[in-house]
């Protein structure tokens, strides 16, 4: 069966989940990627910036709930569990010849354990961050960068303006 969410030249339209992932003092896990610390293959994910920050995204696969796509994001890009308590937001970006689509969730951290060492992200640094300090670092990361997918600040303006608490 091929691939229902993956973007490819025959179905330029690709489906993700996504996650704000906070922790008791209201912080957010993201990625932290450094271009000198990745391989030159995953370079181009952070459009010519020297770092960029991201948050959880997980493409679906064919028989998912979102639910079950947030939860299998979170163990294999972060290595933690949560409680998916909303969906607070998408986003859509033209990117690498196709339109993605970022469906996303709030997530309370249950517990935090290890991230898989051969997920695509493991090249990143998990960072905790203030929401502020996060919202600031994207909007700048998207007016630099050659990729607008590195803008989520949206969604992080979402969780400090109605789902934080």
């Amino acid at each position: 069966m091929h691939p229902l969410f993956h973007g490819n030249e025959k179905n330029p339209f690709h489906i993700s989940v996504g996650a704000v992932v906070v922790n008791t003092e209201g912080q957010i896990l993201a990625h932290k990627m450094v271009k000198d610390k990745i391989t030159p293959e995953y370079q181009h994910k952070i459009g010519g910036l020297t770092e960029a920050y991201i948050l959880m995204r997980e493409t679906m696969e064919n028989g998912e709930s979102l639910e079950q796509a947030v939860t299998r994001g979170l163990e294999e890009e972060f290595g933690v569990t949560g409680v998916i308590e909303r969906y607070i937001g998408s986003l859509q970006f033209e990117i690498e010849g196709f339109e993605k689509t970022t469906l996303f969730f709030l997530v309370r951290l249950a517990e935090q354990g290890v991230r898989p060492p051969e997920d695509d992200e493991a090249h990143t640094e998990l960072v905790w961050t203030e929401p502020e300090f996060l919202l600031e670092r994207m909007r700048a990361q998207g007016q630099k960068s050659n990729r607008t997918d590195l803008d989520e600040s949206k969604i992080v303006e979402t969780y400090i303006n109605y789902a934080k608490s």
